[in-house]
């Protein structure tokens, strides 16, 4: 990769999270510390407001926006590839949003990659096995990032009542074949798992929590297999 597009990736790197580190950004183009800090330098001189809170990484001014986006042929195609798995095996609100970014993608697209892309998306199949879905993924998600109360009409298991909870996500998570949400129930007064395709109904409650900053997914996760195995 030569130093220009080093120089664009980076700055789509840095636009990609809160904050990223030189290590961060040398380990993914194979080169040293040393080279980051000089590129870090050639864009700021270049008119780009880069910030930076001490050890802990750099930052793009809010506000600051990069132009469109160029995509790669080799980038559209793995995009695709994605929608396709992700068309069979993901839940209905993530491909819907997922479908809505590709359609941006193909939009950037010059004529002849196009043609290429619809011929491959008429060539790319997956057998799909049953799976049960559900439309509140990105409702979840939502509530995660802005700490927003759900209620939700659930049924815990096919023959049991349904019933109403008022729910603080904590996290989502994909395992055999269906996503589950990890929240304190206020009904039940402790942290429990809902399963997406058993919520009947879901609504904001235009309220918000205080997110608990102990709770970790990894550990959550890794407790929990213990208890299964």
């Amino acid at each position: 990769m030569n130093r220009l597009d080093r120089l664009t990736s980076i700055l789509i790197q840095l636009q990609s999270k809160r904050l990223t580190t030189a290590r961060e950004i040398a380990k993914r183009f194979e080169v040293t510390n040393r080279t980051i800090y000089r590129d870090i330098r050639t864009l700021r001189l270049a008119g780009v407001p880069i910030g930076e809170e001490e050890g802990k990484g750099y930052f793009i001014v809010e506000g600051y926006r990069l132009p469109p986006v160029m995509f790669t042929t080799e980038e559209a195609r793995a995009m695709l590839t994605t929608s396709k798995i992700l068309n069979y095996h993901a839940e209905d609100s993530l491909k819907q949003n997922y479908e809505s970014a590709l359609l941006k993608i193909k939009a950037v697209l010059s004529l002849n990659d196009k043609y290429k892309l619809d011929l491959l998306d008429s060539r790319i199949g997956f057998q799909k096995p049953w799976a049960p879905t559900s439309l509140y993924l990105d409702s979840i998600q939502h509530s995660i990032t802005e700490s927003e109360k759900l209620k939700i009409r659930y049924q815990a298991r096919e023959q049991e009542q349904i019933t109403e909870r008022i729910i603080l996500p904590y996290a989502v998570y994909f395992s055999g074949a269906v996503w589950s949400t990890i929240a304190f129930c206020e009904l039940r007064q402790e942290i429990r798992e809902f399963r997406l395709d058993r919520i009947k109904d879901l609504q904001s409650q235009q309220t918000h929590f205080t997110p608990d900053k102990t709770f970790s997914l990894t550990h959550y996760l890794e407790e929990r297999s213990k208890r299964l195995f």
